[in-house]
């Protein structure tokens, strides 16, 4: 059986291996000239940036091990500023508790929660079919934590944290959306030697290695289907011959390109993001009380910042990598710079074809949550046989997970299985 992987995305990518691995003729197609999507390194004279995600910390194990995906620890995974002052958070369990309950009474209770929170989500991580929301509150419940989904973000930390510092834990604009999305972003975040380049790289090299042929520059333009199946794609004035068809660009992307559900309408959202990217002559003049706690995520009142070089000499210079106040920030990091590159919602939309800049696809809130995402019922499946969704509008949803591009195998397997 012949399958086409539309995005070389890191899902798209581990779609392609396991795919492979179950025996079927794969190739992948991408729009640009490089592989990668939003995991891509770019060279800016002997410096590397991770051009937009940059830092690796959602991706589950048994896929960093699968891939053999190179990651640079630290002792401190991240820094807050709080009244003042600056909060390290040490990858070490009881030093990172001991010192963040002296700063938070009720730190211990809090992360104590969301270890069980993150218990529950681990539960429904590898599956052919999302779950339901109420398949992940009986189990929530069952482990005593119903608030979970009960309660939103904002109102499960205010049982613990001050308001100063919910946004360390939860983007603003997820505040009302149910408390398993702090589990979800919480955790040990780790630099990837190269910038996150490195991590398409290893997927894609253990996917060529047992077959999968990726091609670059070959936008798909439709994907064509008849008498209700998918029989190819169409790149340019070519077809494509294809019995299996798996998107792992945006939802909304997908949808516009399939005849029988272009009606479809979802909303990506509007994203008010921006990132920036520098490369400094040399290394820059940092404001002495942040030096200490720069092999991590510095998060400030001023923005979220990396300055990756520190750690990483595959870097090949000085570069700071940040979200936030750009003359703020700079004025902490002073030095001559040699290139500055600005992302934004606009940037994302036509450099990585994400409809609204939509960093996760859709938004991470209901009614994209679980079996709702990216539409009630589908999971990685659509109405149209041999057509299926990966990628970040697909559950669990955004960050660098590779989840659902595992997840995609699992539901083609079974359908397979059962006389597809």
């Amino acid at each position: 059986m012949r399958v086409i992987v539309i995005g070389s995305g890191h899902n798209g990518l581990i779609a392609s291996y396991y795919l492979r691995k179950l025996g079927l003729e794969v190739r992948v197609v991408e729009a640009s000239d490089r592989i990668g999507g939003m995991t891509e390194s770019v060279k800016v004279g002997n410096a590397v940036i991770s051009r937009a995600s940059y830092v690796l910390g959602v991706m589950p194990e048994e896929l960093i091990s699968e891939f053999s995906i190179p990651i640079l620890t630290s002792d401190i995974f991240q820094t807050i500023e709080y009244d003042g002052k600056l909060v390290p958070f040490h990858r070490d369990d009881e030093k990172r508790r001991k010192n963040l309950k002296r700063v938070f009474d009720s730190y211990d209770e809090f992360e104590r929660k969301i270890t069980k929170m993150k218990d529950v989500m681990r539960k429904f991580t590898f599956l052919s079919r999302p779950p339901t929301e109420d398949e992940v509150i009986e189990v929530a419940e069952k482990e005593g934590i119903p608030e979970i989904l009960r309660e939103t973000s904002r109102e499960f930390l205010s049982d613990y944290l001050p308001a100063e510092v919910h946004r360390y834990f939860v983007y603003p604009s997820m505040e009302d959306s149910p408390a398993y999305m702090v589990a979800y972003f919480f955790n040990k975040w780790s630099l990837v030697p190269g910038g996150m380049g490195t991590v398409s790289e290893a997927i894609a090299e253990k996917a060529r290695a047992i077959g999968v042929d990726i091609l670059t520059n070959m936008k798909v333009e439709r994907v064509i289907e008849r008498n209700g199946r998918v029989v190819g794609v169409k790149v340019g004035d070519k077809e494509i011959k294809a019995d299996i068809v798996v998107s792992a660009v945006s939802p909304v992307s997908t949808l516009a390109m399939v005849d029988s559900l272009s009606h479809l309408r979802l909303d990506p959202g509007h994203g008010g993001w921006v990132k920036y990217n520098v490369v400094f002559k040399e290394t820059p003049k940092i404001e002495e009380r942040l030096r200490p706690y720069l092999e991590g995520i510095v998060d400030l009142e001023i923005g979220e910042i990396v300055m990756p070089s520190y750690l990483d000499s595959r870097r090949g210079g000085h570069v700071l990598e940040f979200m936030g106040d750009r003359e703020e920030v700079l004025s902490a990091f002073r030095g001559e710079i040699l290139y500055e590159e600005r992302i934004d919602p606009s940037f994302a939309s036509a450099h990585y074809n994400l409809p609204g800049g939509n960093l996760n696809h859709l938004p991470m809130r209901p009614p994209f949550l679980f079996d709702g995402r990216p539409v009630k019922g589908w999971g990685y499946r659509t109405p149209v046989r041999g057509l299926y969704l990966t990628g970040a509008g697909t559950y669990p949803g955004g960050q660098v997970t590779g989840i659902p591009g595992r997840n995609v195998a699992l539901a083609v397997q079974e359908d397979i299985g059962q006389g597809f």
